[in-house]
């Protein structure tokens, strides 16, 4: 009897995560992040709806990259496999920092978030911020290394990390420009994936 050969991991994971699916998050993640650029430039009032949306763009993210790294990036790479570590658990540390600057420090006395800051709270969002910068960076330098997905959003997502993991340390206009160039280059990297879909499955087999 002949042994049932069971299909290789690459393609069992992109059956479980389809390219399609991580493409519609980014451009749901980037709505958001446009929304967030526009309501901290005060073109759009805070209301509660954009409170509570603000911390879904680093959530939709993270469906983003795992799909984009499950496509453009070597699965027997080591290094590709600690740079997608590294940003899913930034973007889920900058999610936890999201929901409290949004829902918490918006009914709080700048008195009180300055004690907080000061605390233990204060030192996980520095680690939050860390954390994030390096997961950005490293696994931009894993996709151009790979050289699949397209150089320019790469590259810009990169650039935008920057001011965003830094947002206590530079000025209020270069963190809504961050936002809003890695929201256009989120769309970027999600419309190659919907377009390229067929090419990104023969590169996995």
């Amino acid at each position: 009897m002949l042994p049932i050969a069971s299909p290789p991991l690459e393609k069992q994971t992109l059956t479980l995560f389809p390219i399609r699916l991580a493409a519609v998050a980014g451009l749901a993640a980037a709505v958001v992040l446009f929304v967030n650029a526009a309501k901290r430039a005060g073109l759009i009032p805070v209301s509660s709806a954009t409170q509570l949306a603000a911390p879904l763009a680093q959530t939709l993210a993270i469906i983003l990259v795992v799909g984009l790294a499950a496509g453009a990036m070597r699965q027997s790479s080591r290094f590709s496999s600690i740079s997608l570590a590294l940003n899913v658990l930034g973007l889920a540390a900058a999610t936890g920092v999201e929901w409290v600057i949004n829902l918490v420090f918006v009914g709080l006395d700048p008195s009180q978030i300055t004690a907080l800051r000061t605390g233990p709270l204060g030192t996980a969002f520095v680690a939050a911020s860390i954390i994030f910068l390096l997961g950005s960076i490293l696994y931009c330098m894993a996709l151009l290394r790979d050289g699949k997905a397209p150089q320019i959003p790469t590259i810009a997502y990169a650039i935008a990390s920057i001011p965003i993991a830094l947002r206590n340390l530079v000025p209020e206009l270069a963190l809504d420009v961050a936002l809003g160039l890695l929201g256009a280059s989120v769309i970027w990297l999600a419309l190659w994936m919907l377009r390229n879909r067929p090419a990104v499955a023969a590169h996995r087999v």
